[in-house]
């Protein structure tokens, strides 16, 4: 069977049911690596935000403020996000070998397939669009100052700023929109429910990461990846667009 851009083989299709029609022990493992450790991996002592994020304001007027740094606090908290860093491409390798020896699927039954010129056209597209969305929050929602955490980040070291937006590109897309929409459409028959399925539990894995203000701004801008996700089935073109729009806020920090 030739694949189409709607989502898995036929083929594909049946190898993630068993006999007797339910989803498979794969399909559910990968379904659980995929949702359950990122929501409790900022829980972890050694991986989430410590009580201590090292940056705190201490004076604050308007939207300028003066903030203090305690190094060792702050460093703590770098090598706890290079060690969530690992976590993800941890999880992220083993989906993908789950797909591979376990699933028997090829790699394209989570858009894993070559960029086109049209797909590069639909990520410039995208972008234009989250950058509209971002200019629209802008105006309609009150500016304030960053949580002490989201304060610490930006006084990451650059090359680590570099790694946690790489590693949130290819990593949570593979997580969030190739395995999650894929394999939550071919149990629920529909993309649109998958899709809504996989954005609710993006923003609570955001939510448990951060407070739910900023979830909620990062996962408005989401839907866009969804979207390019759903019409072109292609994950390094939505991979390419997570990285544009993360590298732009983030990098610039």
């Amino acid at each position: 069977m030739t694949a189409n851009r709607g989502g898995l083989t036929s083929s594909s299709a049946v190898a993630l049911h068993d006999r007797a029609g339910d989803i498979s022990s794969a399909t559910w493992v990968g379904l659980f690596i995929a949702v359950v450790p990122p929501f409790v991996s900022p829980f972890l002592p050694l991986i989430g935000p410590p009580a201590d994020p090292g940056a705190h304001i201490t004076h604050a007027a308007g939207l300028t403020a003066q903030f203090a740094v305690d190094s060792t606090a702050l460093n703590h908290f770098a090598a706890n996000v290079e060690r969530g860093m690992i976590l993800k491409w941890v999880r992220s390798v083993a989906l993908l070998v789950l797909v591979i020896l376990w699933e028997r699927t090829p790699l394209a039954s989570i858009g894993l397939r070559k960029v086109s010129w049209r797909d590069f056209v639909a990520v410039v597209g995208a972008y234009l669009l989250v950058f509209g969305i971002g200019h629209a929050l802008d105006l309609v929602v009150p500016k304030h100052l960053p949580s002490n955490v989201q304060l610490a980040t930006m006084l990451f070291p650059f090359p680590l700023r570099v790694g946690m937006v790489l590693t949130a590109a290819v990593t949570e897309e593979i997580e969030s929109r190739g395995y999650l929409i894929e394999r939550l459409q071919a149990i629920t028959g529909s993309a649109c429910l998958a899709a809504m399925l996989a954005y609710f539990v993006f923003l609570l894995e955001h939510v448990a990461s951060w407070d739910l203000a900023h979830a909620l701004r990062i996962t408005l801008w989401t839907t866009p990846l969804i979207l390019l996700y759903l019409w072109r089935r292609n994950l390094p073109a939505c991979m390419s667009l997570h990285f544009l729009v993360d590298a732009a806020a983030f990098l610039a920090a």
